[in-house]
Order: structure tokens, then C-alpha cells, then sequence
């Protein structure tokens, strides 16, 4: 028809035909050649690249330092081949150990995984290099987890890498709980299972076994009472991988506040409270995250500092951020701690007070805090009903005056010794006062 070609005039002499349907067609069938049937994001993802809005805070607390588990730091084109070098040697030196202990064949674990394969695939959020083996990158890393869990903490052996190098292990330690390096739970299960089929009636016992494992090979960097080991727990509902396990463990005794409020508030600092008289206690062990307020006292949990502190934190928080499915609690703690701590004064009141344990210096401490959790969300705040209790005793003037009092004249047991001695003092003066007045207008008779 007359109306698809339009006749320009250039010039009032030359004619320019455009077609705009062969425009259409030619932008139709881009557009269609990029069309997605599916969504581009598994379902059943659980294991994430890191946002780079969090990433770039501190990059190193998400990268692996030896060894990749996994297709995010594997490939022929990843630019970290050679310091994972030695690590992947060692994978296949535990695997032959492994294989050569039990009553299945290399060809049997490879058909086992290759089952999984879909299902596995599925768990991984970002796209996974094409030119990586994905079954054999998954029985090759998960037969050399489960041989060094198996093993244990305080395996000795000269000839082992792993065990003969002091550092080694809390390098492996520090890779093995980062987002991107991670395996499927069910993957790390099936390949336990099938290696000691002979011990467990069934898959689900195997697990509860590996669980077990799995938490004594983290027993020193997972937050918990110092002078006790971690219980085997029941199982925290559908685990995904090793980071989700240990978040299951410091998240499950936490008891979450009856009083929740919608809007976060935030709450002074540890110095601005206690000048305040709000003062500050060591709470149980038991959870982290049972931080509670009562009649001017606050009571936190322990939190010890070591190496591996900041990098399980930060990836707890940035699982969180990435899961639909994973509650804010450890975002709501690293939010709250944050609140607390603007300086090295704070620091140091609440390592006096035993409540932060002194592997950083007071400055570092402060540092860690006050970047944990930037440019991360906070869906639900788990401490608001707390924040609100504390504003409000923080407001009110009887707090603030009895606050004063009590740092300016009752800091001491001196000072209360001699304040209580100045009280009776003024009462007996007072009392032979009013005796003298009474003799000098009621004389004797």
C-alpha cells in the first residue's frame, strides 16, 4: 500500500524511498533473536556472585587466597590459575586417597553426579563458563572436601600441604566460606553417602554425619562460647551449602523479639550511652544475636576477633542480600553493632567489658564495624523494638540526671563509701540541730 513507502524530497530533486517495513523486519527479528523463554536466573539459586556495590568495599573478603571450589574461579580463564595451582594438585591427590579406601569406582561417582548435574546447575546464579567440565569440576571438589573433613583439624602429616603448613589450613578456612565458593549441599551429601555407603543406612544419616564434620573443621572461627564445642544440630531446615550451614548455627538459638517496630531507628554510640548511665554487660554465649535492653542495661554476647572474622561476616551479609529466602538477622546485627561503634572509645569500653574480644586493635575494630555492612538493605530490622526502648530511656531527663550522678559521684566504690558517709553525716547534724532548737525554745522545766 501507498501508506508503508513514504517519498521524501531532497532538494526538489532527488527522491529518497525509505522502507519502513524492511526496517520493521530487520529490528523485529534482532529483538526476537534475543528473546528469553525462560528467566535468566535459576529458580533454585544459592550460590551468588557477590554485588559489586558490596565487592568493591573491600574485594579481598570475597575472593579465594588458594584454592577454588566451584565454576566462579575455575576455567581456563581465570587470571588466578596459578596461585590455585598447588590446591588443585592436592585435589587430586585426595581423591585417589579417597578412591582408594572405598567400594566405588571413579566411573561410579562421575554417573552418580552426572544425575545431579541439572539440579546443581540450577544452584549457581551467574553464568557458568562453557569451557569448564561442571561434572568433573563437581566430583573433583567435592571428593576433596569430604577427604579433608574426614581428616580433621588435627590431622599430622608431614607429607600433606594442607596439615604441614602451619597457615595453610586457615587460608582453606577463610576461601571455604566465601559466596562464590561454594557446592551444592546435596552434591557434597551424595559423594559422602556413596564414599561410606557401608556406615549409613541411609542418605539423611549421611548427613547428619557431615554436618558434624563439617562444623569441627570450623569450630574456631564460628562465633560460640570458647569454652565449649559446637553441638551437632539438628538439621536447620533445607541446608545449601557450607555458608548457609554456619549461618543455620549462629542464627538458630537466636530468639527473635515479640516487640518489632517498621521504621529502623538508629541508637547513640557506647560512650554518648554510658555517659548517659546506660551501661553495658557480657551476656551469655549462646547466640550473638540475643542482644537485650532492661532498666538502663544492656546485655551482648561475646564476640570474639580473629583472622576470618570479617571475611564470614561479610559474606553471611552479602548471602543474605543475594538469598530471597534468608532472613536479615546477620545484616540486622552488623546494623545494630555499627550504631554502637563510631570510635576506638567505644572500642575499648566494650573490650573492658569483655564483650569484643582484642584481636584488632581498637582502631581496626572500629573500622570493621562501621564498613561491615555498607551499601547492603535491611528487609526487616530485627532490633528496632530495642533501638526504641533505648532512645526512649536514652530521652528521658530523670535517665540523663541519674546518669550524671552516678558517673560524676558514684563511679567508685569510694566515692559511694563516701557519699553514704556524707548522707549520715548530714542526718546527724540535721538531727542535732533539731535537738538543740528544741532545747532552746521547750527549756526543761
Amino acid at each position: 500500500m501507498e501508506s508503508k513507502r513514504e517519498i521524501n524530497e531532497v532538494d526538489d530533486s532527488i527522491s529518497v524511498v525509505v522502507d519502513n517495513d524492511g526496517i520493521v523486519d530487520e529490528l523485529r527479528n534482532r529483538i526476537e533473536r534475543r528473546l528469553l523463554s525462560s528467566s535468566p536466573m535459576p529458580a533454585f539459586r544459592s550460590i551468588f556472585k557477590v554485588p559489586e556495590k558490596i565487592r568493591s568495599k573491600k574485594e579481598p573478603a570475597y575472593k579465594p587466597d588458594i584454592v577454588s571450589i566451584g565454576p566462579y574461579h575455575s576455567g581456563p580463564h581465570d587470571d588466578s590459575g596459578k596461585k590455585f595451582r598447588l590446591m588443585e594438585n592436592v585435589k587430586h591427590w585426595y581423591l585417589h586417597c579417597l578412591l582408594s579406601r572405598v567400594n566405588i569406582t571413579l566411573a561410579g561417582l562421575i554417573k552418580e553426579v552426572m544425575d545431579l548435574e541439572e539440579l546443581a546447575r540450577d544452584c549457581y546464579a551467574d553464568p557458568i563458563d562453557p569451557n569448564i567440565n561442571f561434572v568433573d569440576m563437581m566430583v573433583l571438589d567435592g571428593c576433596f572436601l569430604i577427604e579433608l573433613f574426614l581428616k580433621g583439624p588435627d590431622h599430622n602429616d608431614m607429607n600433606d600441604p594442607v596439615y604441614s603448613v602451619s597457615c595453610t589450613r586457615d587460608y582453606l578456612c577463610h576461601d571455604l566460606i566465601l559466596l562464590e565458593n561454594q557446592l551444592p549441599w546435596f552434591v557434597l551429601q551424595r559423594l559422602y553417602y556413596l564414599t561410606a555407603v557401608e556406615n549409613f543406612p541411609s542418605e539423611e544419616n549421611a548427613s547428619s554425619s557431615l554436618i558434624h564434620l563439617v562444623l569441627g573443621f570450623f569450630e574456631r572461627i564460628i562465633p560460640k562460647d570458647p569454652n565449649k564445642s559446637i553441638p551437632n544440630p539438628k538439621r536447620p531446615g533445607k541446608i545449601l551449602h557450607i555458608l548457609d550451614l554456619i549461618r543455620a548455627v549462629i542464627v538458630a538459638p537466636f530468639e527473635v523479639p515479640k516487640e518489632q517496630r517498621k521504621e529502623k531507628q538508629t541508637i547513640p554510640n557506647v560512650t554518648t550511652l554510658s555517659k548517659a548511665g546506660i551501661r553495658f554487660q557480657k551476656g551469655p554465649n549462646a547466640c550473638i544475636l540475643d542482644i537485650n535492653f532492661k532498666n538502663g542495661v544492656f546485655t551482648i554476647p561475646p564476640l570474639p576477633f580473629a583472622e576470618t572474622t570479617e571475611p564470614l561476616f561479610r559474606n553471611l551479609i552479602a548471602f543474605e542480600q543475594c538469598h530471597c529466602k534468608r532472613t536479615h538477622k546477620i545484616t540486622s546485627y552488623a546494623v545494630l553493632m555499627e550504631s554502637f561503634i563510631d570510635s576506638s572509645k567505644d572500642i575499648d569500653l566494650l573490650c573492658e567489658r569483655q564483650i569484643l574480644g582484642n584481636g584488632l586493635s581498637a582502631q581496626d575494630a572500629a573500622q570493621f564495624f562501621n564498613l561491615l555492612y555498607n551499601d547492603a538493605t535491611v528487609d526487616k530490622f530485627y532490633y528496632s523494638g530495642l533501638c526504641a526502648n533505648v532512645n526512649d530511656y536514652y530521652n528521658s531527663k530523670w535517665n540523663k540526671w541519674m546518669g550524671n550522678l552516678w558517673r560524676e559521684y558514684l563511679d567508685t566504690p569510694w566515692a559511694i563509701i563516701s557519699l553514704i558517709a556524707a548522707f549520715i553525716l548530714l542526718v546527724l547534724t540535721t538531727l542535732q540541730t533539731v535537738y538543740t532548737m528544741h532545747q532552746y525554745y521547750h527549756p526543761p522545766k
